[in-house]
């Protein structure tokens, strides 16, 4: 009678280990399969904010486009203006506003190259 019980515990305990093996190799699958899902989600959302931002670049470097054209357009029609201004100063003044127009157009450049330097 011993000899059968300690048979059936045996049995037992090794229908407990595959019991608990199974269980192991079903949670670890289940874990797999998880994060496979959370790429392939991870992926999908990546791929649906490409086009809005592609878009959205595009744009800006359509407004940073226009917005240069409108400053060289402004700049056109203010230099002849701004010249005959120059004409009518006394010498001393006008040498001061010649230097303070060039150093307005080297702060000018260097902004635009530091938004087209950004933007690009």
């Amino acid at each position: 009678m011993q000899l059968f019980n300690f048979v059936r515990i045996l049995a037992s305990m090794a229908e407990l280990t595959k019991t608990l093996k199974d269980a192991a190799y079903i949670t670890i699958g289940v874990g797999v399969i998880a994060w496979q899902r959370a790429q392939v989600r991870r992926r999908e959302v990546e791929q649906q904010l490409r086009a809005p931002r592609q878009q959205l670049e595009s744009q800006v470097v359509e407004a940073r486009d226009q917005l240069h054209k409108l400053a060289k357009d402004i700049e056109g029609r203010l230099e002849p203006v701004v010249e005959q201004f120059e004409e009518r100063l006394p010498d001393p003044a006008r040498e001061l506003v010649v230097q303070a127009r060039q150093v307005a157009k080297g702060a000018r450049q260097q902004l635009t190259a530091r938004i087209g330097g950004a933007a690009a």
